[in-house]
């Protein structure tokens, strides 16, 4: 009788910690906007604060603590990043160990 439990205790847990780990790796997927560059028209600071206008030598784009700024190549990469990639970070974090837990859990008990 026992036995019957702990398999409908880890049936619940499955969706338990599987969907809301699926619905964050979503989320850290959709929630980031990315906007490129390129370095004929562009230039970055050396802090990577702020993109210029090789040309105006205004600013186009002000780097704030949400977003990141790299160069790959001839493009200036600017990524942002939404409160939802946070929470999906979280989720991913959270439901990921507890997923692994249980499954290193059904291995240890298997017979």
């Amino acid at each position: 009788m026992e036995d019957d439990n702990g398999k409908k205790v880890i049936r619940i847990l499955w969706p338990i910690c599987v969907i809301p780990l699926i619905i964050g790796i979503i989320l850290l997927i959709t929630q980031s906007e990315t906007t490129s560059y390129s370095t004929d028209e562009y230039w970055v600071a050396q802090d990577y604060h702020h993109v210029y206008d090789r040309f105006s030598g205004e600013i186009v784009d002000y780097i704030e603590d949400d977003e990141s700024c790299e160069i790959d190549g001839d493009k200036i990469i600017v990524t942002k990043r939404s409160a939802g990639f946070v929470v999906g970070g979280v989720l991913v974090g959270t439901f990921g160990l507890a997923t692994a837990g249980l499954v290193w859990g059904i291995i240890e008990n298997r017979d």
